[in-house]
C-alpha cells in the first residue's frame, strides 16, 4: 500500500519516475475554471507540484508568478534546474505544506 503521507515515498518514486505525471488533469483541462478566477498578475503557490507540467503551460499562458512546493527535495531540484531558463520568474521550493514559510497574504490563489 502506497504510503502518500510519508516524505520517504515521495523521495523513492521522484529518484524512480523522472516521467512529468499530472494527477488530475493537464492544464488544458482545467485553464477554463483558472481563467475564470485567477489573473496573469496573481501571485500563486501550486502545492505539491511534483513533476507535474502544469506550472509550465500556465507560465506560457502569461502566469509568470508562479511558486512550486513540494516535500520531495528530489523533485524539486529537478523540475528548479528544468525551468530555471525557460521560466525564470518561476520558483521551486522544498517545503512541507503542514509547515507553510511564507508570511501571510503572500499569494493571491
Amino acid at each position: 500500500m502506497a504510503q502518500y503521507g510519508k516524505p520517504e515515498y515521495w523521495e523513492d518514486r521522484y529518484q524512480r519516475d523522472t516521467e512529468a505525471f499530472d494527477w488530475y488533469q493537464r492544464y488544458a483541462g482545467v485553464k477554463d475554471i483558472v481563467t475564470q478566477y485567477i489573473s496573469q498578475n496573481h501571485q500563486i503557490l501550486n502545492i505539491g507540484c511534483g513533476n507535474s507540467r502544469m506550472s509550465e503551460e500556465m507560465y506560457e499562458e502569461g502566469f509568470e508568478h508562479i511558486t512550486n512546493i513540494d516535500i520531495s527535495f528530489t523533485v524539486i531540484k529537478a523540475m528548479a534546474e528544468e525551468y530555471e531558463a525557460k521560466c525564470p520568474n518561476m520558483s521551486y521550493k522544498q517545503m512541507d505544506v503542514r509547515s507553510l514559510q511564507f508570511d501571510q497574504g503572500t499569494f493571491d490563489c
